[in-house]
């Protein structure tokens, strides 16, 4: 897999990828309140995504196979970034690239203002939003919420 990463606008065609890393207790486990999603839940998500003008879904694919999802959530003062990588390519290096392809694709959307929000014992994403420029802005007991500003482009 030596080319580089993809971001691909989520489709319906997708949903049942997201449905499987949705079921995954490994990768729900940082993620609101831990457990896994429902098909139901999952399928919810997706339908929202696809619609909402304030939600950006992306597909993250190398060498035509799915790794994982970044997300792009619109609040009012920043955008809100988050990503899954599917278990199987946990380990290779993948979620940073996967994040700095994320944030390339944001500033070519004008976005310059994000923010991401990650459980304090999750130190690998911590590790890699930091290694992007991320600082800490405020914590508590069950999250730490983390900020970048970068210039316009």
């Amino acid at each position: 897999m030596g080319s580089s990463l993809k971001l691909q606008k989520i489709t319906e065609t997708d949903t049942d990828f997201i449905v499987k890393l949705g079921a995954d207790p490994r990768v729900t486990a940082d993620i609101g309140d831990g457990k896994p999603w429902s098909r139901e839940y999952s399928t919810q998500r997706v339908t929202l995504a696809m619609q909402s003008t304030d939600i950006s879904w992306f597909i993250v694919w190398q060498d035509h196979v799915r790794l994982g999802l970044f997300t792009a959530t619109r609040r009012t003062h920043a955008t809100e970034i988050g990503y899954w990588l599917a278990p199987d390519f946990w380990g290779q290096g993948l979620a940073k690239l996967l994040v700095s392809r994320g944030i390339e694709e944001l500033h070519e959307m004008g976005c310059t203002d994000l923010i991401a929000r990650v459980a304090p014992e999750n130190l690998a994403s911590l590790k890699i939003l930091e290694r992007h420029g991320f600082i800490a802005q405020s914590q508590d007991d069950s999250i730490i919420t983390l900020t970048k500003a970068t210039p316009e482009l």
